[in-house]
């Protein structure tokens, strides 16, 4: 999105700027995120963490002596609520693009990169969608699983085998 994210340890402020490769090369891009509350530090989260179909283009978490870790969200304001491939290209995976031995013998191979659009998503990229289970589900598989181990460590215990009884 060639967006800079300006901000210093003390400074509450965020400055955004936008970066060309032609003058004037920086374009201040309204007020960013002001506050009051020192900055201790900051980090970028991933492209992969954002909420893609509400335009977030970005999420800082600023780290603050009162507060704690703080995200910040910042939004690029547009109508549609479809995909948008031009804040979103393919970015970083979180596969890596070399092994270890094509990068101890001096490989520079770019990194291997994952389309963001929901629609696309998926399959043995990223692992497949994950299924959301409801509490009720969740707690039927948890009393399932203690009845198991009961049975489990009474055969322990019936065998003489000694274990962690915790």
């Amino acid at each position: 999105t060639n967006v800079i994210y300006l901000c210093g340890k003390g400074d509450g402020n965020i400055r955004t700027c936008e970066f060309e490769d032609k003058k004037p090369y920086f374009h201040r891009l309204g007020d960013g995120f002001r506050s009051t509350t020192a900055l201790k530090g900051v980090c970028l989260v991933p492209k992969r963490g954002l909420d893609i179909m509400s335009c977030e283009s970005a999420r800082l978490l600023k780290v603050t002596n009162e507060s704690g870790i703080q995200p910040l969200s910042f939004y690029v304001p547009r109508k549609s609520d479809a995909f948008q491939t031009d804040i979103f290209p393919n970015t970083a995976s979180s596969e890596p693009a070399h092994t270890c031995e094509e990068w101890w013998r001096g490989s520079s191979k770019g990194p291997e990169l994952e389309t963001l659009n929901p629609n696309k998503r998926g399959g043995a990229q990223n692992g497949g969608k994950k299924k959301l289970l409801s509490v009720g589900t969740l707690s039927a598989s948890l009393k399932k699983a203690e009845a198991r181990i009961k049975y489990l460590e009474g055969r322990l215990d019936a065998s003489g085998i000694s274990y962690d009884k915790k």
